[in-house]
């Protein structure tokens, strides 16, 4: 498999025929979550002439409220859906997941509000952004201090339903130099918390269990040319805004985007000391030690209407396995992703996850039975359709199979009777 990845990233980057340019997941509006934003491109611009393109979709954007390109703007979504899983479990949890984690039943997984002030493209001044989230995925934003008490209890969130404020910044500067503080959605990684920035409905393993999905702290950012943007900043841990021992952390990312349009490739990086036994593991002596993540993101688009984006990502924390051993997860997500026209969308996804110690896969809601130690590799393939009747209405369905290699008599989906399970999905996401 990793000579097929690097087989397919060598030929998208110099095998490709014409491409289109670079846009935003949706060509509406800009939702700022890690890489996806930037990286599933609509029909469009490239100079091809076999484009095709779609007038289903010319509603127009609106939006709820009136927006003002100097004032505060608030907008936002809805995202609901149902997983259906062959298998049942009688749980209703889908294996280990922490999102979309419900089976057979009707989920009302985001209703999300932001308001902001962006900062200006020409001249210096103030901005900001707070996000407010209610629904079943209030789960993947909740802050140690804030949400969550300091030892892992709610504050005020029920396990199935909750409220929960993934971002609240302010930020100085233009959009190519600006520093932005208080809380944001981490830099590393490929997927996001915010539906409309994400193809599938459901998640890959490397965005619920191998990175952190915010931070609280300070970050800077810089695009000093049209070829690279920079980020660099200070945190306070993962997923955290006063923790038992707080613990300064750094965070860096850089991006090239090459003279073919829509081409690009980012690193990232966080580090820090971080509680070395999350899934509360036997032989694990609890300490706070180094925890390191990076990823390693290359998007390349080809023949027209073709984007493909490979993803490698490692993470470490010390002390962390039994035996004051390193504990290790690492692996490879590759999306392949075709557009029809404006209107559909196809998207595949494959991928490997490895668990070298089973500290990570599980970390999940308290009554899913699914926990760790599920010391393996993980796999699933997704495929999904996006359809826009309109610019403000996307419908997602998708199908997803999973499954696990590790060790005899340890399996991860249906309560524990099952190596692997088949999923179908479908969502609707109505922005205002």
């Amino acid at each position: 498999m990793r000579t097929l990845s690097i087989t397919l990233v060598c030929w998208a980057l110099f095998g490709a025929g014409t491409i289109q340019a670079e846009t935003n997941f949706n060509d509406s509006f800009v939702y700022e979550t890690n890489e996806i934003s930037s990286t599933f491109s609509g029909s469009g611009n490239c100079g091809c002439d076999t484009c095709d393109t779609c007038d289903c979709c010319d509603y127009g954007r609106w939006f709820l409220l009136p927006q003002d390109d100097c004032g505060i703007n608030i907008h936002g979504w809805i995202d609901a859906g149902v997983i259906g899983n062959t298998d049942s479990p009688r749980s209703k949890f889908n294996g280990p997941y922490n999102a979309v984690d419900r089976s057979n039943e009707v989920m009302m997984n985001q209703f999300y509000l932001v308001a902001e002030k962006e900062l200006s493209s020409c001249c210096w001044g103030l901005g900001g952004r707070v996000d407010v989230m209610y629904g079943e995925d209030f789960f993947l934003a909740e802050s140690i201090g804030m949400e969550k008490r300091q030892n892992g209890s709610s504050h005020w969130n029920g396990e199935y339903y909750g409220l929960a404020i993934p971002q609240a910044y302010i930020s100085a500067g233009s959009r190519d130099l600006n520093i932005q503080m208080g809380h944001f959605y981490s830099v590393v990684g490929y997927e996001g918390v915010m539906a409309p920035a994400n193809f599938f409905y459901s998640k890959a393993y490397s965005y619920q269990f191998a990175g952190p999905f915010t931070h609280w702290g300070a970050q800077v950012n810089w695009t000093p040319s049209d070829a690279w943007e920079l980020s660099v900043g200070v945190h306070n841990g993962w997923d955290a805004l006063d923790r038992t021992n707080d613990r300064a952390g750094m965070i860096a990312k850089v991006k090239y985007n090459f003279c073919r349009p829509g081409t690009w490739t980012s690193f990232a990086l966080t580090t820090g000391d971080e509680a070395n036994n999350p899934a509360s593991l036997g032989g694990v002596t609890n300490d706070i030690t180094n925890r390191t993540r990076y990823s390693w993101i290359v998007n390349v688009p080809f023949r027209c209407d073709w984007e493909y984006v490979f993803h490698h990502w490692f993470g470490r924390q010390e002390d962390g396995a039994p035996g004051r051993m390193v504990a290790d997860w690492y692996g490879i997500d590759q999306y392949l992703h075709y557009t029809i026209n404006d209107c559909w969308k196809v998207g595949a996804r494959f991928e490997w996850f490895r668990d070298v110690d089973g500290t990570r896969v599980g970390l999940n809601r308290p009554r899913n039975p699914n926990n760790p130690p599920l010391a393996g590799d993980y796999y699933s393939f997704t495929f999904g359709v996006n359809w826009m009747p309109t610019e403000n209405l996307t419908i997602r369905p998708e199908v997803r199979a999973d499954w696990f290699d590790g060790a005899a008599g340890t399996f991860p989906y249906d309560d524990g009777n099952d190596d692997s399970q088949v999923m179908f999905g479908i969502d609707g996401i109505l922005l205002f």
